[in-house]
């Protein structure tokens, strides 16, 4: 593995669009264009809907339980619906971003102090474990809804479908119709899972990027305070002043990438969590009124499916709060009247930190999924109580 940032960068991003390209949503090439694959993958989602419905028209007859049941999955092809729609419509500002990214990289890993260069590596690898993690949870709920669903029809005898929807013309209770079924349903959940992955990627990739700017100014600001020990010439506080203004720059630079990823990504968080939320209580409800096996390993895909998002959004929350932490570490008296009016005035900008909102009105964190949590928790309780009766 290369001692280079960028080099570490590239490697990771490589990974990332042969992933994206896999699924034909290779986004970070401002030249995107429908291919093959994409529409592919744009008629399995569709064909997923038209299938759910005449299932649930054909198998309905007054049981509503099965019309619920049958719903479990339709939040996360909401999702990728809701990540193909972020994904073609921001483009432009997606490969802009990820121009923007390598020059950090490239530009920060030539400076003379290691401790650049030290910061950059250590975001790459904060970046590639996260991406690992993510990527395992899917692998292990996708082969798991399948892998159990197989076996458990082989060694019972009995047919346990991995989703809900029959195909049209084809009797699932004929051995035939079963496995013509089952092998439809692992293609969904394969691209399915490959698909849901690549659209967290591109989220995972901006928002751990937050690392890297709150280090950065950290550097900078060390930088200062040791300029500014000294300005006994005016060459040196030139030199000094020249740093502040670059301090300044950079700020302004981390609270337009965080704009940016707030206008693109504020819809899809949104419509991640509130549909993780309502499949969790829709696949409890199925469990516990069915015979979905696949169901257990799908609920272990919904919590961090939930909480992945928010986990970002803390970390931009606390990157953001670092940001207003060195502000305030800067060797306020060291510097001359110009320059502490110039800090003054960056630390009332700096009062109010960026970060990404939840439908619109509470910030994306941890404590906002633990709310949702609590109203899922109550939801269930009542459900299991409605089921009693």
């Amino acid at each position: 593995m290369s001692t280079r940032a960028s080099d570490n960068f590239n490697e990771i991003m490589r990974f990332v669009r042969f992933i994206t390209n896999c699924v034909g949503f290779d986004v970070y090439d401002p030249n995107f264009h429908f291919s093959a694959v994409t529409i592919t993958v744009v008629s399995l989602i569709s064909m997923y809907f038209i299938f759910t419905i005449l299932t649930i028209a054909k198998e309905f007859h007054g049981n509503w339980m099965f019309m619920i049941q049958a719903s479990a999955m339709s939040g996360s092809v909401v999702q990728a619906c809701a990540k193909i729609y972020m994904g073609v419509s921001s483009v432009e500002t997606v490969s802009k971003l990820y121009v923007q990214l390598n020059q950090n990289y490239t530009h920060f890993e030539k400076e003379e102090d290691a401790r650049y260069s030290m910061a950059l590596l250590r975001s790459c690898h904060k970046l590639r474990r996260f991406l690992v993690l993510v990527g395992i949870s899917y692998m292990v709920g996708a082969l798991g809804m399948i892998i159990v669903a197989v076996l458990a029809s082989i060694l019972t005898g009995k047919l346990y479908l991995i989703m809900h929807f029959h195909l049209p013309g084809i009797d699932v209770n004929t051995e035939w119709g079963a496995w013509a079924t089952q092998a439809l349903h692992c293609v969904c959940i394969i691209l399915g899972g490959l698909g849901l992955y690549t659209g967290d990627m591109i989220i995972i990739v901006y928002l751990m990027q937050s690392f890297v700017y709150a280090d950065i100014l950290q550097l900078k600001v060390d930088h200062l305070n040791a300029l500014s020990e000294n300005q006994d010439s005016t060459e040196k506080q030139l030199e000094a002043s020249a740093q502040l203004i670059n301090i300044a720059k950079w700020h302004q630079t981390y609270t337009r990438f965080i704009d940016q990823c707030n206008d693109m990504f504020s819809v899809l968080v949104s419509v991640q969590v509130t549909t993780s939320a309502v499949c969790i209580v829709i696949t409890i409800f199925s469990l516990l009124t069915s015979d979905w096996i696949g169901g257990y390993c799908y609920f272990c895909v919904l919590v961090p499916n939930m909480y992945l998002y928010c986990i970002l959004g803390t970390i931009l929350e606390n990157c953001s709060e670092k940001f207003m932490y060195e502000m305030y570490n800067i060797s306020f008296y060291n510097l001359n009247p110009s320059q502490q009016r110039f800090v003054l005035f960056m630390l009332a900008k700096s009062q109010q930190p960026g970060a990404i909102l939840l439908l619109g009105v509470m910030p994306l964190s941890v404590s906002s999924a633990l709310q949702v949590t609590k109203s899922i928790y109550s939801i269930t309780m009542m459900m299991a109580r409605f089921l009693q009766k």
